[in-house]
């Protein structure tokens, strides 16, 4: 079925229904149910409007009970189908569905596709409160009123059925009766108390059982009265207009049953789910705009950092070519350090606290948009198959997105900047190296003052000055590879990876937002569609 295509579930046996009302048009069959409560004597009926009691297959006796659904042929024109009952509470085991399932709901299963109905009333309390809902479904939905016909079953347990006069007066009694409870349970319009048919029968006269009953047939079709029910039965099948078009009346209740069952959920269903989608688009609209200002703050960084680098060095190499043989184990100390850790930890310094306030907003952003993809996800899987229908037909839920909610968004705390000593391949304090590699550099430190005494000054100035151009080279070298970096097509994706990924994360988003968009409306022209038949259904009645 259509609705299908878009997750509501269609219960098989509706679909079982829908095929074979299609198939009764065909064989022009007239298929009459009876219903009412558990043990109120519709086998009997049966049995007794058949004319054919049959104690094989009928258990006519006071604790009459049938948990199948029987089917009998007359005369290849009719289908009396006795259901198990609508009103009660025993269960049976249901092998094919593995469930256990109510009489009521077995009956059900039968009841929509029926032509004519036959509703068997408890003669002492004919209709209860307890009894609203089926009501409602069986004339209200399913606008099986005007082919139902009302039988007060058990009739001589109230009634002297020998006695015709006592039989009618409390017959009208009990007709009273019937029709008030249906104006207060299902509002009776006065055209329809006006087709209201109802009879009173004693399909098993003083419970007297079959064996007694084949023997005097006369006898109990006088007590029975059950020609008042055949009688109601050729009547009703000729104020509908006959077979055939009581037939496709049926259809129209099956097809209804479909409708009244299905649209009230899918509606409900669908708003809830154009709410979470219009909350989620919401959302990634906000987020796109918080990023924009970001963009900004990341091009101005992206300067700042030019400036930073270009002023640094500039300034370190100006000091190394102004420092002297006496001065420049204070400027090492003071802008080198050990393994150039001062040289470093000034440049990761600046660099952090530059890209950390940006990458803060990123990861908050992160999380607000994490947090309601997975809230978008959890709601839509509350809807089942329908909502299951348009996580699947956006691909929200994918490996990616598993990953993510499995591992948890990462802490604020990853961001304190980037390393730079793991992306450089030449580390600021590569100009140590150079100085220290000097003989000149390595008497000063490691040997003292003294040792220059028997050099001669010049030899000492002219080593010096190699080592110091050496270092500067290098100074020279890693500027170029920093301002590279920072130049560099992958700026962004080195030092604000997130950023990337949450951009990236949106569009697919609104791509995402966009096809479950197109499921709706193609979702909502199926609910259109049903809605129409609805109208039209209305209309008919």
């Amino acid at each position: 079925m259509e609705g299908e295509e878009y997750g509501i579930s269609i219960d098989k046996g509706i679909k079982t229904k829908l095929a074979n009302a299609l198939e009764n048009v065909q064989d022009g069959k007239l298929k009459i149910a009876l219903v009412g409560g558990f043990s109120e004597g519709k086998t009997s009926i049966a049995a007794a409007w058949l004319e054919k009691l049959d104690k094989a297959s009928m258990k006519i006796s006071h604790e009459e009970s049938s948990d199948e659904v029987k089917i009998y042929n007359v005369d290849d024109e009719i289908e009396l189908v006795d259901t198990p009952g609508l009103f009660g509470f025993k269960e049976k085991f249901s092998d094919e569905a593995h469930t256990i399932q109510k009489y009521k709901d077995i009956t059900k299963k039968y009841v929509s596709e029926a032509h004519l109905v036959l509703y068997v009333l408890n003669p002492v309390n004919p209709i209860k409160q307890s009894h609203e809902s089926d009501l409602n479904w069986l004339f209200r939905e399913l606008n099986l009123l005007p082919r139902t016909i009302f039988v007060l079953s058990k009739f001589d347990e109230v009634a002297d059925i020998e006695d015709d006069t006592a039989y009618k007066n409390e017959f009208n009694i009990k007709k009273q009766n019937v029709t008030e409870r249906l104006c207060e349970l299902i509002k009776l319009t006065q055209s329809e108390i006006n087709g209201l048919s109802i009879v009173a029968v004693s399909a098993n006269p003083f419970d007297n059982g079959i064996e007694y009953w084949i023997k005097n047939l006369a006898e109990f079709k006088k007590l029975s009265h059950i020609s008042n029910l055949q009688e109601a039965t050729s009547t009703k099948i000729k104020t509908n207009g006959g077979i055939v078009n009581i037939v496709n009346e049926s259809k129209k209740s099956v097809i209804a049953d479909v409708i009244n069952k299905q649209l009230p959920v899918a509606r409900g269903i669908q708003h809830e789910i154009a709410k979470n989608i219009n909350s989620l688009n919401d959302t990634r609209e906000r987020i796109s705009k918080e990023l924009m200002p970001l963009s900004n703050k990341i091009s101005k960084i992206r300067v700042e950092l030019r400036e930073f680098i270009t002023g640094y060095f500039s300034d370190i190499i100006l000091q190394a070519q102004g420092t002297s043989i006496d001065s420049f184990n204070d400027f090492f100390q003071r802008e080198i350090g050990s393994e150039g850790i001062n040289m470093n930890t000034r440049i990761q310094n600046e660099f952090d606290k530059l890209t950390n306030s940006v990458n803060h907003a990123i990861s908050r952003l992160e999380v607000n948009f994490q947090a309601e993809v997975d809230n978008f996800n959890s709601a839509l899987l509350s809807y089942g198959s329908q909502g299951v229908k348009y996580l699947k037909s956006s691909g929200i839920i994918n490996a990616t997105n598993v990953k993510i909610a499995r591992d948890g968004i990462v802490s604020a705390a990853k961001f304190i900047g980037v390393d730079l000593s793991k992306i450089l391949k030449f580390k600021p304090w590569d100009a140590t190296k150079f100085a220290a590699g000097a003989n000149v550099l390595i008497s000063v430190i490691g040997l003292g003052i003294e040792i220059w005494d028997s050099i001669q000054k010049q030899e000492r100035e002219s080593k010096f000055r190699i080592a110091i151009s050496d270092m500067v080279d290098s100074f020279e070298k890693q500027r170029k590879e920093i301002l590279d970096l920072i130049n560099g097509d992958n700026f962004v994706d080195v030092f604000f990876p997130d950023y990337i990924k949450l951009v990236l994360n949106l569009k697919e988003i609104e791509k995402d937002i966009e096809t479950m968009k197109e499921t709706q409306a193609n979702f909502k022209k199926w609910l259109d569609v049903g809605e129409t038949i609805d109208a039209e259904f209305e209309v008919i009645k």
